[in-house]
């Protein structure tokens, strides 16, 4: 005798009382009865399998980068080498609790739904919000192996062989079905499609994330290295983090010298840092009988419009001494995101000179190599502060 959940069954008709039974659906079964009990092993794993890696990815996406813009402490966790993949392998729980929630509204998840699976319970009815959710708990235990490489192949081949035995998953015991329905070429076309694309996106990102963790390793591990003032010949030291070019005059082509070249006294270099969360702009420009007042009003109106060109200084800005030079500092945030913008130009040598900070948040992740940078500026043109003493 077959066992319970092997057997067919046959729904009857009746024509009237004491006539003989019918078949209900004489032309076959109805749909609902056109699965099969026993979804394949390969099946669930590669719906298992799809259902997880773009969930997981989706929350680390996501959670990552609100964590990026509030937390340096986290930003240098992930420059270590095992960083991403240490924070991948925290969300897949919160993966599986966005699985569960998917499910409930949806009644089913993308991969399972292209490979004509459907999670039941026992009794035939849908599993709830907390049914789901202490499911995939399960699951991520007994059957991903907390998402570690050498336990989830033992866990894995234990659940295969449970159901080539005719045995539940354990994480499904005699609580849940997952049952099958034939599907077409079609269907398996795009499934497959989605599966390789997303699996080569993981090994494509997993291989950028080694070569960046490589880069970050040695960029740390050499020496500053040194750059020359091309204007004072002046020669400092710049940690290797920065990448240094030559940028060309601002506003080219507008305020150059009517030709699209730099207007004359005029030079502008750039300091990227690696990763791009700091740039460093360090200028200078000819003084042409202007005072530094004058100059500023016009750095206003070229960054903020006419609304300021009659103020002493832009809003937040104030003036002073710096290293015994009159000097104009402030500070702003940028106009299409949160870039901090700090600014100092100071008048020496018949010259404005000027140091522009903009650090993407978290500020704090970047501030020493920036600030370190700015004052390694400063000495290329006015020296050291200790020279500067001496004198």
């Amino acid at each position: 005798m077959q066992r319970f959940d092997q057997q067919k069954p046959v729904l009857f008709r009746g024509t009237g009382f004491g006539t003989a039974l019918e078949p209900a659906w004489p032309g076959g079964s109805p749909p609902e009865l056109a699965l099969d009990w026993k979804a394949g092993a390969w099946a669930r794993w590669c719906a298992r399998s799809f259902d997880v890696w773009w969930e997981t990815a989706l929350v680390a996406t996501l959670l990552g980068l609100l964590l990026c813009r509030h937390s340096s402490a986290f930003l240098q966790w992930l420059e270590t080498p095992f960083g991403w993949k240490l924070f991948g392998l925290a969300c897949i729980p919160a993966g599986l609790l966005l699985d569960a929630l998917l499910h409930t509204v949806a009644g089913n998840t993308p991969g399972k739904a292209l490979l004509g699976l459907r999670l039941e319970r026992a009794d035939g009815c849908h599993p709830g919000l907390s049914e789901l959710a202490q499911r995939n708990a399960r699951l991520w235990c007994s059957g991903l192996g907390l998402g570690l490489p050498l336990l989830s192949l033992f866990t894995m081949a234990r659940q295969a062989l449970r159901l080539r035995k005719d045995l539940p998953a354990s994480y499904d015991g005699a609580l849940y079905l997952v049952r099958a329905r034939p599907v077409g070429r079609l269907r398996k076309a795009v499934f497959g499609a989605a599966f390789c694309s997303l699996f080569l996106l993981i090994v494509a990102l997993d291989a950028a994330d080694r070569q960046d963790a490589r880069e970050i390793a040695e960029l740390k591990a050499a020496p500053p290295y040194g750059w020359t003032n091309p204007l004072t010949g002046n020669r400092v030291l710049v940690a290797p983090q920065w990448l240094a070019e030559d940028a060309g005059p601002e506003d080219e082509g507008e305020e150059g010298d009517g030709h699209g070249g730099a207007a004359p006294g005029r030079a502008r270099y750039r300091f990227t840092l690696h990763g791009g969360h700091a740039v460093v702009l360090f200028s200078v420009e000819a003084q042409d009988g202007r005072g530094l007042r004058e100059h500023v009003r016009a750095h206003a109106r070229q960054d903020h419009g006419e609304a300021l060109a009659d103020e002493a200084a832009p809003a937040g800005g104030r003036y002073g001494m710096f290293r015994g030079h009159p000097s104009w500092t402030g500070m702003a945030e940028g106009r299409y995101s949160a870039l901090r913008v700090q600014s100092r130009i100071v008048e020496a040598d018949g010259r404005f000179w000027r140091v522009e900070l903009l650090q993407s948040p978290p500020v704090a992740y970047t501030d020493d190599l920036v600030q370190a940078l700015g004052q390694a500026l400063w000495d290329s043109v006015l020296g050291t502060p200790d020279a500067a003493a001496g004198k």
